[in-house]
């Protein structure tokens, strides 16, 4: 198979296009916990990690923290903050070695949502692991981690050039 970019051919054997093309699809079903009547993709995505990141009993974490792990702007987070804790999920204190910082943390309302969604998230894949079959299910672990390692490479080095 040749394809023309730029005037210059290119040929693409039959598997390199089959990964491509599989690939793009797991990008559109990428998010996955099933799409929230409640919340944006940006707020579940956000209300996941802080759950992960702030269990119960602690604190909570800095906005700006928040931000440098999700690599988002301090702007998207605050907007997404300001929405999760309008809808109760999520609540504000002042940081209690430094007054000036403010911290986040899910509300028992936010950790309850996110748990409900994992246990969708659960049944759905041990249905595809019933589907699968063990051996199928372990193999397909093995490759995609192996496959995320060796993409992540790429990541890696497009974020160090300068």
């Amino acid at each position: 198979m040749s394809t023309d970019h730029n005037n210059s051919d290119v040929t693409i054997d039959h598997t390199t296009k089959e990964l491509a093309l599989v690939f793009g699809q797991l990008k559109r079903i990428g998010h996955v916990f099933s799409p929230s009547k409640e919340l944006r993709q940006s707020e579940l995505n956000l209300l996941v990690h802080l759950t992960y990141v702030s269990p119960p009993g602690t604190n909570g974490v800095r906005v700006s923290e928040l931000g440098k792990q999700l690599k988002i702007t301090s702007a998207a987070v605050t907007h997404v903050i300001q929405s999760l804790e309008q809808q109760g999920y999520i609540s504000r204190t002042v940081g209690p070695k430094d007054r000036r910082s403010i911290l986040v943390a899910p509300t028992k309302e936010g950790y309850d949502f996110v748990e409900a969604r994992e246990k969708e998230l659960f049944e759905r894949f041990g249905q595809l692991r019933e589907h699968l079959g063990t051996d199928d299910a372990q193999q397909l672990i093995r490759i995609l981690s192996k496959s995320i390692k060796f993409l992540l490479t790429y990541q890696d080095s497009d974020e160090t050039r300068p």
